[in-house]
């Protein structure tokens, strides 16, 4: 649904992937994150779609330098369980991108509930917005590497958060 299958085995007509990846250059990583229905997308995958699209919205709104960074985990949660996905999120929405050796690119501190660490300028971020549904077998993930900014953070992708289906 969302990470570590092992195994292999073919893609169905109808069928999503979710991949996760990340570059290097000198130990600085940014990683990026995609669900992509294979087929076509159900109206699960395209509501999905929609809710991790508001929940990075208000993430991206509430990392703010000085602020404590489990406030942007309660933004994703906010969003989400006002959409009715609360059992379908998780409960930390990313991580710090530090200097950690390939194929690890995630480092400390994390964004979840009432994490005090204070968000600083030039903080470089993997936010994952991750919704699973065990039960139809849908899942919706994506993410992209941010930095804190003197007021706020953007994303360091060019990449749009579109819905992409093949």
């Amino acid at each position: 649904m969302c990470r570590y299958k092992s195994g292999r085995r073919k893609l169905d007509p109808q069928d999503q992937l979710t991949i996760e990846w990340a570059a290097a250059y000198r130990h600085y990583h940014a990683a990026m994150m995609r669900t992509i229905p294979i087929g076509e997308a159900t109206s699960l995958h395209k509501k999905m779609h929609t809710v991790n699209i508001d929940a990075m919205d208000a993430c991206m709104a509430a990392l703010k330098p000085g602020r404590p960074i489990g406030e942007v985990f309660d933004a994703y949660a906010r969003v989400c369980d006002g959409a009715g996905m609360k059992e379908h999120r998780l409960n930390a929405t990313g991580y710090c991108l530090g200097t950690t050796f390939a194929p690890n690119w995630m480092d400390w501190p994390m964004f979840y509930h009432g994490n005090p660490v204070p968000a600083a300028k030039n903080m470089v971020f993997f936010l994952h917005m991750i919704l699973m549904d065990s039960e139809t077998n849908h899942a919706m993930c994506f993410g992209h590497t941010v930095v804190v900014t003197a007021d706020g953070c953007e994303s360091l992708s060019q990449r749009p958060l579109d819905l992409v289906v093949r």
